[in-house]
């Protein structure tokens, strides 16, 4: 088994890796320069949705397992880290403002239920009163997916290090300038001025994965998506629904706090928030639902998430140099799939090969010309 691993980033994908590693019993070290969720696994809204039965891409697995993790999770996790992380269920409208939108939710509809998936159409009359709050005049109906759910982003992942910490796990406040390796086999890692051996180094900094790329003289081709959310406070508590609508969203997190968002900007590294983002999200929630106009604006955040060229993740080992991983690249997903990413990194790190998941659509080395 190895028994030295340095993880590259504090951030969801690396903490769901070391958490499986150090219950499996390996050693294992975090570096984070910033603080642990300090990017876009502490900033994302925490939504968590099953795979349509109609997926057919290669992240469904990885959707499916996740989802389910989550589930199982969510009786240990809080116990192992000593606190909770606000895991809680929810049912999910998918909106039709016309007719053909209608249709194809109700072609969707019908393959759920050849599948013994609960799912059910609802006119806006109907679902005005079941959820009290999604209400607006451009909503004509909806299909309602039972069993959605969220987390508390921040501190799930914060969870997931303080288990591992528990466990033994480490965790070093620097920042990874370098990859050291010899003979096409992993070293170490510099840290400023400091060599911190490894025969074992997972590069998962997100966004910043990108920055090592010259270090090992191939290509991890993502790029920082960023995405601006809203946390507001309706005036009477509403209940435990939310609403997609156009890859945007309005979700209950609990009766009294609702998240909406989000943006897609290419904007490099910028972190700021802006009002017109601040507008355009507000004004889609108040088009679907009118019950917000008297809302309380709580917060407006922003994060990067990190987003490949192909829109699939990267994980796996490099082709040139043994002993160095990469996992990042999930997008707006992380958080949903972070229990499958992590526990299926870990399985190769230990293993070399997996058996939770078939990584091979995800192999980093997919971009070497």
């Amino acid at each position: 088994m190895t028994k030295n691993i340095i993880i590259c980033g504090g951030g969801v994908i690396g903490g769901s890796t070391a958490y499986h590693l150090a219950k499996a019993g390996a050693q294992v070290t975090i570096i984070e320069k910033d603080g642990i969720a300090a990017g876009a696994s502490g900033g994302a809204a925490g939504l968590l949705s099953r795979p349509s039965v109609t997926n057919r891409t290669p992240l469904y697995e990885l959707q499916k397992i996740g989802f389910a993790m989550h589930v199982e999770l969510s009786k240990i996790l809080p116990e192992e880290a000593g606190f909770d992380y606000d895991f809680a269920f929810s049912s999910r409208a998918h909106i039709a403002t016309n007719l053909e939108e209608k249709q194809n939710l109700e072609h969707l509809i019908d393959e759920y239920q050849k599948s013994q998936r609960e799912a059910e159409w609802l006119d806006s009359d109907i679902l005005q009163k079941t959820t009290n709050w999604i209400d607006g005049e451009q909503v004509l109906g909806a299909a309602v997916l039972p069993g959605s759910a969220s987390v508390d982003a921040y501190r799930y992942t914060l969870a997931l290090y303080t288990a591992t910490e528990r466990m033994g796990g480490i965790v070093k406040s620097g920042e990874v300038t370098k990859l050291i390796y010899e003979d096409q086999q992993i070293q170490a890692v510099e840290v400023g001025s400091q060599r911190i051996e490894a025969d074992t180094v997972l590069i998962a900094m997100g966004p910043w994965s990108k920055m090592l790329e010259g270090n090992i003289s191939q290509p991890i081709p993502v790029q920082p998506l960023k995405g601006q959310i809203l946390k507001l406070r309706p005036k009477n508590p509403v209940q435990m629904y939310g609403f997609n609508y156009d890859g945007n969203y309005c979700v209950a997190k609990n009766p009294d706090v609702i998240v909406a968002g989000t943006t897609e900007e290419d904007a490099g590294f910028d972190t700021g928030i802006t009002r017109s983002a601040r507008d355009q999200i507000l004004e889609f929630a108040l088009n679907f639902s009118a019950s917000l106009e008297n809302a309380e604006l709580i917060e407006q955040t922003a994060c990067l998430r990190p987003l490949s060229q192909d829109g699939l993740p990267l994980m796996g080992e490099v082709e040139t140099i043994k002993g160095l991983y990469i996992s990042t690249g999930h997008g707006r997903q992380g958080i949903l799939l972070s229990p499958s990413s992590g526990l299926a990194m870990s399985e190769l790190i230990l293993n070399g090969k997996t058996n939770s998941i078939d990584l091979s659509a995800f192999n980093p080395n997919r971009f070497i010309s």
